[in-house]
């Protein structure tokens, strides 16, 4: 491979399109040269601030060009990226500054308070960089893109050396950080761009509404900008905004999170007049994509095409899947798959002993490839049981193969609900419930939900004469782990069942509950929508 560094297919761009708009975030356009030269800034900041190589700085910062400046200039100068999801609180940020190392946390203003608290409750110093706001009477971030000369430094050169630590999830409740490899992050470039062909049409523009500190949006910025073309960055979802950036940049390729975000955009009433005839490609993912949102997007998008995939932070690459209006006419049984796997990777399913299993029998996903991680960082003994001989890494989900070697997901091994493109821990949110003096016993899973994909919900057994509210509970859980993992429905009860092992017998539980808890959440959306119209 040419490339030792994550930045250098960036850097390439920087020279072949000098004056192209690089970069469109809040109507302000920056060129290649521009962005680069903000990037050389942050890594002389960056470097004023004590960062040098293998140092990790974390980021809590949401979805703006300081997050992809800090980002490059931590690549260019050999430092460790940390992204930080914008919707922790306190003891999670703390939490994860502590497993990752980090000796430095870049925040943007709207996270101050957090992030004072959670870097005070840090046994390790930490320094602290803010962005877009006052920090000890000096605007840090802006003050220094205007004082400093954007010269580029020496280029880190260790291909095997971490680039990202991405944290994600576990059934344990405690999040795990994917040490990911310079390597690893341009195998997986490759591997995703020849996957889509985003690199085939240099005048391509892409809109990102997806948060780029997840895995799956920091994979689409950095494949775009590898790739030479224009990225329209959006924040928090805004059904109007993104259809006006639509029709104003005329975008071509486009991700959003989760799947059902496709369907809160197109039903949108300014949706029916927007032009769309730019549109090429469509990016989703495995989890909440149905057949009824496939049929509305290939109904109000006539000219595009569905890309629909697989993938993990361990595993870099994953699957991918072109699904055509052809296919959705013809009833193809491959559009429920989830695709083949990308170039440069390869998958195959095991049963429990680690046996191939035939066509059409559920096992274990494995997948190989040089864009997997390297294991998880401070976690070795768990890296040891993902990671096992000859390079394979266990996903902990259960697909099927077909014939055709299209790969199909059934379920997943580890309890992990995916509500609004968030991950959510069983064990993180059960621990939590059981906090509450009031609560006895509990059981966490996920129901489908039209506007989540996945929505928590809850069975609570409380102790002989307590009572608890879904709203009262709700408050509880907001005390201990972010607002978004909080049950949406509960059910009360006097009694959990369980085993003589302590187990719960969970799949006949969700059947009792399940109709309950999806009608309460129809409900809860049908006045959401009377709510916005009246």
């Amino acid at each position: 491979m040419s490339h030792v560094n994550v930045v250098e297919p960036f850097l390439e761009s920087v020279a072949a399109f000098p004056d192209k708009t690089a970069l469109i975030y809040q109507e302000r356009n920056y060129t290649y040269t521009e962005l680069n030269a903000r990037v050389n800034t942050a890594a002389t900041l960056l470097q004023e601030f004590g960062v040098q190589s293998g140092m990790k700085v974390a980021y809590l910062l949401p979805n703006c060009n300081e997050l992809i400046e800090v980002y490059y200039a931590l690549q260019k100068i050999g430092a460790v990226a940390v992204p930080l999801n914008t919707r922790l609180i306190e003891p999670e940020i703390a939490y994860l500054l502590a497993a990752s190392d980090a000796s430095v946390l870049v925040y943007g203003a709207d996270f101050e308070q957090k992030a004072k608290r959670a870097i005070s409750s840090h046994e390790k110093k930490v320094v602290s960089i803010c962005v877009g706001g006052i920090q000890n009477g000096r605007c840090i971030f802006e003050q220094a893109m205007v004082r400093q000369t954007p010269t580029e430094p020496e280029l880190f050169k260790q291909a095997d050396s971490l680039s990202r630590i991405q944290y994600t999830g576990g059934t344990s409740g405690c999040p795990k950080g994917a040490a990911r490899t310079h390597r690893a992050d341009l195998v997986e470039f490759k591997a995703i761009l020849e996957s889509n062909d985003l690199a085939k049409n240099p005048d391509n523009v892409v809109l990102i509404q997806c948060p780029i500190e997840h895995h799956g949006g920091h994979s689409w910025f950095t494949i775009s900008f590898a790739a030479g073309v224009t990225v329209v960055l959006c924040g928090a979802f805004d059904a109007e905004e993104i259809l006006a950036a639509i029709e104003r940049y005329h975008v071509t390729y486009m991700i959003l999170l989760p799947p059902t975000s496709y369907a809160r955009l197109l039903c949108h009433p300014k949706a029916d007049s927007t032009d769309f005839s730019s549109l090429r490609l469509l990016q989703s993912s495995a989890g909440g994509t149905t057949e009824e949102i496939i049929e509305l997007i290939y109904r109000k998008i006539p000219h595009a095409v569905l890309n629909y995939g697989w993938g993990q932070s361990e595993s870099g690459a994953g699957t991918s899947l072109k699904i055509t209006r052809e296919m959705l006419e013809q009833g193809a049984p491959e559009i429920e798959s989830v695709g083949k796997p990308m170039k440069y990777a390869e998958m195959k399913i095991v049963d429990k002993k680690g046996n191939d299993v035939p066509d059409g029998e559920v096992g274990e996903a494995l997948f190989r490839s040089e864009a997997v991680m390297s294991g998880y960082y401070n976690h070795g003994k768990l890296a040891t049981y993902t990671l096992i001989e000859d390079g394979w890494l266990k996903t902990g989900d259960l697909m099927i193969r077909d014939g055709q070697g299209y790969y199909y997901v059934k379920s997943r091994m580890r309890d992990l609900i995916k509500s609004g493109g968030e991950n959510v821990f069983v064990a993180e949110v059960e621990n939590t419930i059981l906090k509450h003096p009031a609560v006895e016993d509990c059981v966490v899973f996920g129901i489908d939900d039209i506007v989540l994909g996945e929505a928590v919900s809850a069975v609570v057994q409380l102790r002989p004469g307590e009572q608890l509210s879904l709203s009262d509970l709700q408050e509880h859980c907001k005390k201990y782990i972010s607002s978004y993992k909080k049950p949406r429905q509960a059910a009360f009860v006097k009694h959990i069942e369980r085993d003589d092992a302590g187990k719960v017998r969970k799949t006949a539980l969700i059947e009792t509950y399940q109709e309950q808890f999806e009608k309460e959440a129809r409900k809860i959306c049908l006045e959401d929508r009377e709510a916005e119209t009246s």
